[in-house]
Order: C-alpha cells, then structure tokens, then sequence
C-alpha cells in the first residue's frame, strides 16, 4: 500500500500557500476509494505543474535499507566543510624586537639583453653632453709644437747674450702672440725701443741680423760711428695688412719696423730717401739687403707709398722657403 502523506503535504504546502501545520491537521484526509480488483484508488493530488516550488521545500523520501535512488534523482548537495579557524597573529608585544623587512615592491622586471652588434651608437635624448671643444685636437698639437719651439728658441736667445724678457700670452680673435718676447738689449748691447711684442722667432732673427748685417753696414759706410740702439715703429698689432682686408704679420708678433737707427755720438739715421750715394744712403742699403734671410718679408723706401719711411721685416713662411725681398 503505498504512503500518500508526502503527496498532500506538497499539494497542502503549494496549493494554498500555507505549510499543513493546525489547519491542515484539522482537515480530514481523502478516504481511499475501492477499486475492482482490490486496490485502492488513491484521489488526485492538486497539480503542481506551473509553480515555482523551492527544492528545498520538497520533501524527499527516506530509502529503506538496500534501496538505490532512482535515476534522475537529485543528488544531495556537499555541504563545505568548515573552515579552520586561523591562529591569532603575534601581536608586536609577542614579536621579538628587531630589524623589520623593507616592504617588497612589485617585481620589477629585467631589461632585455640587446646584442653588443644592436646596441645604440647614440647617446640617449637624457644623456649629460659636453660642450664642443674650443681647440680641436689637431690644433692642440700645433699648439705644443709651437710652445716647444719658443721654449726652444728662448734658449737660443739667452745663449747669444739678448737680454729679453716674456709676457703673457696674447689671444685677440685672430689675432694673438705666443710667449711675447721683449727685449731689453740685443747681443750688440744695443737697446730696442719701445718696448716689443713680438714671436721669440721674430726677436732672433732680429738679433742676428743686428749682429751680422747692421754691424757690419754701419762699419763700412760710417767707420767712425757706434750702433747704440734701434727705434722701432710696430711689432704686435691688431690690425689688416696695409690697403688689404687680411690681417698684417704684425697680428701674430712675426714682424717689426724698424724706424730709426742711433749712435754713441748722438747721430741717427731714419729710414727714409736719402741722398743718393751718401754715406748714410749706403748704410741703409746695405742693411736692407742684409735683413732678406733673417727675415723672409724686406720692404721699405721705394717698395710702395705704405712702407716709405720704415723698412717692414716678418718671418711669415713662403713657398717653398722662398724670401720677398723688394
């Protein structure tokens, strides 16, 4: 005979909207209709089709012993299992006193290894930049090579007796004289006014032809008179060549003029036209064809209308070792 109690307590429970608690016990269940053949008719239950009926509202019939769930049956839920209760954490008065870890960051991850053969040959945007050199190197060894040649020179000058001393360094744009010599008295003992400016180079070649060729005029067209000093008009100046925009020799102490020449006895001689023949007009000549290998640049009196009263000397190099004699 099978058990209709959990049929009317889901028909009871959906039908009206109440669970069969005091009402539905003082309703009195169906009566079982006899049927032919000896069953029991068992009355309709109220349809459930239709109803939103929770499953947990649907009560499920126990299995006897050795009964199996039917197919379809629903399985019962696993129910999670408690989770442990985690362990109190050491408060700072249980945590012994001592260095504490530095929080940790996010990872930061590792540059890519790039190949030596792909790596940039330009510095980065934010790299540091130097400022652009104002000498380059080939001009700094041009520079050494001329402070060694003045060093150099200004031994040779100290060996032949020239009293000199150095002044510093002349740096004006284009301009300038390394070392600038000026002499107090040549190897002759003679004096140079005023003082000088000019490239050690400049002062020797002054010196040996004082020496070797001045001299040596003076005694052959003035026997009785003594050289005692030379007058010059520049050495250093900044300036242009003489009705020409480049800068004149004198911009770099290679050259000097020479205005005036003195003797003991208190005679001087300018250089300018002098009486043809005279004795003076043969000193001046003579010394002016002197001066052309000490010097590589003679002009003077008779060269152009610029040089009529002093004669121009330079050490400027020419062509092939080449001298401008005029």
């Amino acid at each position: 005979m099978i058990s209709i109690r959990p049929v009317v307590f889901a028909a009871c429970l959906f039908a009206s909207g109440i669970g069969c608690g005091a009402a539905g016990a003082q309703q009195t269940p169906p009566v079982p209709t006899p049927v032919p053949g000896g069953e029991t008719a068992v009355p309709d239950a109220p349809s459930l089709e239709g109803q939103d009926i929770p499953e947990e509202a649907i009560p499920v019939p126990e299995l006897k012993p050795g009964e199996q769930p039917e197919p379809g049956a629903a399985d019962p839920q696993p129910q999670p299992a408690p989770e442990p209760e985690s362990e109190p954490k050491p408060t700072s008065a249980d945590t012994p006193e001592g260095p504490q870890a530095a929080p940790q960051g996010p990872a930061q991850p590792s540059p890519a290894y790039i190949p030596p053969e792909k790596a940039r040959t330009r510095p980065e945007p934010s790299a540091p930049t130097t400022p652009e050199a104002a000498v380059t190197p080939e001009e700094s060894v041009e520079a050494a090579e001329a402070l060694l040649d003045a060093e150099t020179c200004e031994g040779e000058l100290k060996k032949r007796g020239v009293e000199f001393s150095i002044g510093d360094s002349i740096a004006d744009g284009d301009c300038g004289v390394l070392r600038p010599v000026t002499i107090k008295s040549l190897s002759t003992g003679m004096t140079v006014s005023p003082d000088t400016q000019m490239l050690c180079r400049t002062a020797l070649a002054l010196d040996i032809w004082v020496a070797e060729g001045v001299v040596a005029a003076a005694k052959k067209a003035l026997p009785d008179e003594e050289l005692s000093s030379i007058t010059h008009a520049s050495t250093y100046v900044c300036r242009a060549r003489a009705s020409e925009s480049r800068i004149s020799e004198h911009s770099r102490g290679s050259a000097i003029d020479i205005a005036a020449f003195g003797f003991r006895s208190g005679k001087s001689i300018t250089v300018e036209r002098q009486e043809p023949a005279s004795a003076d007009d043969r000193f001046l000549a003579d010394s002016r064809r002197a001066a052309c290998g000490p010097f590589r640049t003679v002009l003077g009196p008779g060269t152009d209308a610029d040089h009529d009263t002093h004669f121009h000397l330079d050490i400027a190099a020419r062509n092939n070792g080449s001298t401008y004699c005029r």
